[in-house]
C-alpha cells in the first residue's frame, strides 16, 4: 500500500499529516484486500481469510474452568 500512496492522497491545509477522502478510500480498500487473503489453516484442515482468523481468535463467554479448556490464541507458524 506504500507504494500507492502519493502526495495528493494527502491534506497539507492544517500543518498536519492527514489522508484525503480519496487516500482514506484507497487504505480502507487495501485493508480489506488483505483481509480476503487465504492462508491454510493447519488445526482447521482448510483455508481461513484473515479476516475470518480474527473472527476464530475472538473469546466468546469464558465457559466455567472445569468445563473447558481456557482459550488458547492464535500463533501465526509461518
Amino acid at each position: 500500500m506504500t507504494d500507492q500512496l502519493k502526495e495528493h492522497h494527502f491534506d497539507h491545509e492544517s500543518n498536519q499529516v492527514m489522508l484525503s477522502e480519496g487516500g482514506r478510500k484507497l487504505v480502507v480498500q487495501s485493508v480489506r484486500d488483505e483481509f480476503t487473503v487465504t492462508i491454510a489453516h493447519r488445526s482447521l484442515g482448510r483455508n481461513v481469510a484473515y479476516g475470518e482468523l480474527l473472527y476464530l481468535d475472538a473469546p466468546g463467554p469464558d465457559p466455567p474452568a472445569w468445563k473447558e479448556p481456557p482459550n488458547k490464541p492464535f500463533r501465526t507458524w509461518w
